[in-house]
């Protein structure tokens, strides 16, 4: 979840048609494979925590980009446009999954999606309202779905399309651009738990909205992760604001609640419908309370920024006039930028989400989720 200083909030919503068209969408040259039943795909909707490089093909700001160095040093040795020094989540759940890396949508040399595919875009909402213009909301990324889901249908047919859909994995992570987003306006904005659970009631609503799209065309099998805990990143650190680190928290543990509540009652509503709800609130926070235990030693401070506690989000460019600087032991660091974790963190959080119990992802993990067969059901 990126963030910056944008303009007013409440605006109505614009689509991005120079994004969706200036991604084109070129055929796609199946091969003759015998069943799609047995065949499982990886889809990922969301914001900057699982965008594998969908911003670098928009015309955005510098805010909303991270395809120049040191963005992707530590493992890819050149930028991809993920918001972190390598890897992200997405990322090693494939591998997992023995899937290869989920290419993004609007990358042009991808034209086969028989592995799945990425729509997700950095500073991408839930509500259209959030970063208008500058990223990929929800809406748009599921227009960008139904088209990938016409183009299969064209290739494999209804049926088989339908059958791949219902064994493959969609993973959703919204919600951070939503809540932040308009405290760039007013600190006084969730002041009430009233206010908070009334726009939170809003952002799950739209995801809901996309979640039962997904289950008409076939989808069956859907993972989640929770807003992390906002005051604690180097960003939320340099504003040095107790009403902004309450207000945040509150709204973290608000959302999570409620969201909770809104998929475990889908899945009483949905015939088949299976989850993984991981808590990655919770897995951020363990961290972030007992560093060492996780083989961290900085936790306050990003490795690429500048000001204090590099807080100031400008890595990889100058901002204004201050220069980034970068740390020299990213292993040392939870955090790459003012705003997002290194790969090291989000490997963690992967490896949790895989294989964790009950009280981090309920009510699959994703190792389950994968190897859930969803035509038993069906029978």
């Amino acid at each position: 979840m990126k963030i910056s200083k944008m303009g007013s909030f409440f605006f109505f919503f614009i689509l991005l048609g120079n994004a969706a068209a200036g991604s084109g969408f070129p055929g796609i040259q199946l091969p003759d494979i015998p069943s799609s039943e047995n065949r499982s795909g990886f889809f990922i909707f969301g914001d900057s925590y699982v965008d594998a490089g969908n911003n670098n093909y928009i015309n955005t700001t510098g805010d909303f980009l991270a395809n120049y160095p040191p963005y992707g040093e530590t493992f890819f040795t050149t930028p991809t446009g993920r918001f972190s020094d390598g890897r992200i989540i997405p990322d090693f759940l494939a591998e997992y999954a023995k899937l290869p890396l989920i290419q993004p949508y609007l990358d042009p040399k991808n034209n086969l999606y028989l592995n799945g595919v990425n729509f997700a875009s950095g500073g991408g909402g839930a509500l259209a309202e959030s970063h208008q213009g500058q990223a990929i909301g929800l809406q748009t990324q599921m227009k960008f779905f139904k088209r990938v889901k016409n183009s299969l249908t064209k290739r494999l047919g209804s049926a088989r399309t339908r059958s791949f859909f219902s064994n493959s994995v969609f993973l959703f992570n919204f919600g951070g651009n939503d809540y932040l987003n308009p405290f760039d306006i007013s600190y006084d904005i969730f002041k009430t738990l009233d206010a908070q659970e009334q726009f939170a009631n809003m952002v799950i609503g739209n995801i809901t909205i996309a979640l039962k799209e997904v289950y008409k065309c076939g989808g069956r099998k859907f993972g989640f992760m929770t807003v992390p805990p906002f005051g604690y990143t180097p960003s939320s650190r340099l504003k040095k604001s107790a009403q902004f680190f309450y207000e945040t928290s509150s709204l973290a543990r608000v959302h999570n609640k409620l969201f909770l509540m809104a998929i475990q009652r889908l899945a009483t509503q949905l015939h088949g419908f299976k989850y993984a709800f991981a808590d990655t609130h919770t897995l951020l926070l363990r961290r972030i309370l007992n560093p060492t235990k996780y083989g961290f030693k900085i936790i306050d401070t990003a490795c690429c920024g500048s000001d204090e506690f590099r807080g100031f989000f400008n890595c990889g460019r100058k901002k204004g006039a201050l220069p980034y600087t970068l740390c020299e032991n990213i292993q040392d660091y939870m955090f790459f930028d003012s705003y997002h974790p290194t790969e090291k963190t989000f490997e963690q959080l992967a490896n949790e989400m895989w294989s964790g119990d009950a009280d981090i992802v309920k009510s699959y993990n994703f190792k389950q989720l994968f190897q859930y067969d969803p035509f038993l059901d069906a029978q």
